[in-house]
């Protein structure tokens, strides 16, 4: 009875000192397990043999200005043995798995790159839009203006904050410049040796940033004219009846440097005129106004100067004053 007492209790024994040791190693497993993974890293993969993922579900194409920073962060595996590059048109801007920095103004191709200790990789790309920050140099759009020979001087005007351009490029090749207008107006010198084309503008501050600025073309070719039609029709101007149709509202459509042209037809004289008759180039009335004389088709060519805007401003808009003769239209370039 005793020896089967004692069997019964060896046994007891036995049996929980087997529990204690499968808690034990089981206890040992988890902690070797933490030691290899933890909440941070919840995308860990053991071997450097696997291919390698970009787990990110999220990733958008984006637009930002120039002064905004572009921030990503990507998630990786196996995260131990991957690096991540970034290139922005092709050209590698970072290394690592987030980004954290400005980009150039344009239109961008930003690709990720996911690579292995063992040579493996994969890519996104994404679309990136960078553009001009509010107080960045930007250019006018004339066409006219953007029309110029090889060796040429071309100004543009309706531009904007060129008081930090420090230089001009065009199709790559630097030329020289001159900002006029307190900043308003670029005035530059077209490369010699251009052959026919468009190319790009490029400005660029003192701190080296580059702004794209569109094309310009560089040509031997005529420049087209820019002609806009303000009045169409017939009008007999006499002395009673000078051509007053766009008395009120010529002046809001025109600066210093637009070209005032007149089409006419009849046998007589006149001139472009203010309102008090006296002529928008010299201020000066009759007899001295300068009339042309007309004996049929005729154009008459103004180009107004800052002495006309004043005169037109102060003696209240556009007369064509004469006689004898058709106004059959009349443009502005």
């Amino acid at each position: 009875m005793m020896n089967k007492t004692m069997k019964q209790y060896k046994g007891k024994v036995l049996k929980a000192m087997m529990m204690l040791l499968a808690v034990g190693f089981a206890l040992a497993g988890t902690s070797t397990l933490s030691s290899c993974s933890s909440d941070d890293e919840p995308y860990f993969t053991v071997s450097e043999d696997d291919n390698p993922r970009i787990l990110n579900t999220d990733l958008a194409d984006s637009k930002i200005d120039r002064k905004t920073n572009y921030k990503l962060e990507i998630k990786v595996t196996p995260v131990h043995y991957t690096t991540v590059t970034w290139l922005l048109d092709g050209k590698q801007i970072a290394e690592g798995n987030t980004i954290d920095q400005t980009l150039p103004v344009g239109n961008h191709t930003l690709k990720i790159v996911a690579t292995t200790t063992k040579g493996k990789s994969t890519s996104r790309t994404l679309n990136v839009t960078v553009t001009p920050a509010a107080d960045d140099p930007a250019l006018g759009t004339n066409a006219v203006e953007l029309w110029v020979a090889p060796g040429a001087e071309t100004t543009i005007h309706k531009c904007k904050n060129l008081g930090t351009v420090t230089k001009v490029m065009v199709g790559g090749k630097e030329v020289a410049f001159e900002v006029l207008e307190e900043g308003t107006a670029l005035k530059f010198t077209a490369p010699t040796g251009l052959e026919n084309g468009d190319y790009d503008i490029t400005l660029e501050d003192g701190e080296g940033n580059q702004f794209p600025s569109g094309t310009i073309k560089v040509t031997t070719e005529p420049r087209p004219s820019m002609e806009t039609t303000l009045w169409e029709g017939e009008f007999a101007v006499t002395w009673d009846t000078p051509f007053s149709e766009l008395k009120d509202t010529f002046l809001s459509k025109v600066k210093a440097g637009t070209i005032l042209r007149v089409y006419v037809d009849g046998n007589g004289q006149g001139t472009a005129a203010t309102s008090w008759w006296n002529n928008i180039l010299t201020g000066k009335g009759d007899p001295e106004r300068g009339d042309i004389m007309v004996n049929g088709p005729a154009k008459w060519e103004f180009e107004l100067t800052d002495l006309s805007i004043q005169l037109l401003t102060e003696q209240n808009g556009l007369f064509l004053v004469g006689d004898g003769y058709t106004v059959k239209k009349v443009t502005i370039e």
